[in-house]
């Protein structure tokens, strides 16, 4: 159903863009959420070259880029900093128009990419706000991890050798992060993860004796992974681990943090996201959407305000 949800809202927005775009976005390696992003960042880029150069919206063809100038997207970037868009969606932007323009120079449709670099996005960003952007979004737990999940869903970024394997363990792998930035539980919580420990029925995760409920896209991934792709162990001990290797062993500490590299590298995140990264994030969006501190305590296996505050940072009243 949210697939189906998201598609409509897939197909709403390229209905609104030129056909070049659409072309563009549909034919993209990448899920359909990431899609929708890159479609949405589009349109808002089409409203400004329309009012620039002075054309009617969702008629624009490749010869309007070719018009476009490393100095206008830099005043594109200015104006949404100005409007008051944090680090990250001027990141997001940033990441979306480059792959738009890198997609016209490769099929000869312009000459070269004129959107600045990363560390150009980062001066003009120190320029306009006087704020050191990477200690910004680490005040705000809220990193831009679109890349991530992408690289985690479809291999995008992987190398070749890496996409051999990638297929394989897809699906263990998706589960086991999606379930960790929703509950927030620590690296050694999943290693110790038991498929005892999984309640299909109501939802939830049993983790050193506190239940956590998990999101519904959660349960689903977890089910997938343990109906259509975990290995069954041979061993004989009474208690099966969730997440495992090839062979049905338990997924280790160390392999578990080798994941989430190469995921983080492959995504070209602006931040490492490391486990204790996934956790501050998760942390942060629970409070956000609940103000239940107490909640967000039992949730997280802490009983002081000290540690707490380590992932989403002192709150006042």
């Amino acid at each position: 159903m949210e697939e189906n949800m998201e598609i409509r809202k897939l197909m709403e927005l390229c209905d609104r863009l030129p056909d070049v775009n659409q072309t563009y976005i549909m034919n993209l390696n990448k899920s359909t959420a990431t899609k929708i992003i890159y479609a949405y960042e589009l349109l808002r880029f089409q409203d400004y070259a329309a009012k620039k150069f002075e054309f009617q919206e969702n008629t624009a063809g490749y010869a309007i880029y070719s018009k476009i100038s490393y100095d206008d997207i830099k005043e594109y970037f200015r104006i949404n900093i100005e409007k008051g868009n944090g680090y990250s969606t001027i990141q997001r932007t940033r990441t979306a128009l480059n792959g738009w323009f890198d997609h016209l120079n490769d099929i000869k449709a312009i000459r070269g990419n004129p959107v600045c670099s990363g560390k150009v996005l980062e001066q003009l960003f120190w320029e306009k706000t006087g704020k050191n952007p990477k200690e910004s979004e680490k005040k705000k737990a809220d990193p831009e991890v679109t890349g991530f999940l992408d690289a985690v869903e479809n291999g995008t970024g992987l190398s070749g050798t890496q996409k051999k394997y990638h297929e394989k363990y897809r699906l263990r792998d998706m589960a086991m992060i999606t379930l960790m930035l929703d509950t927030g539980i620590k690296i050694s919580e999943v290693n110790a993860l038991n498929i005892e420990d999984f309640d299909r029925n109501f939802s939830q995760i049993y983790v050193q004796k506190r239940a956590i409920k998990m999101k519904k896209e959660t349960r689903e991934r977890v089910e997938q992974y343990i109906d259509q792709s975990r290995v069954v162990s041979t061993d004989s001990d009474r208690l099966s681990p969730l997440f495992v290797t090839s062979d049905g062993k338990r997924l280790a500490v160390r392999s578990i943090q080798r994941i989430l590299k190469k995921y983080s590298a492959a995504g070209s995140s602006a931040q490492v996201i490391s486990a204790e990264k996934l956790r501050e994030i998760s942390a942060s969006k629970f409070y956000q959407e609940t103000k239940d501190m107490q909640e967000l305590k039992e949730r997280m296996g802490v009983k002081s305000m000290t540690a707490i505050e380590k992932y989403i940072g002192p709150q006042y009243p």
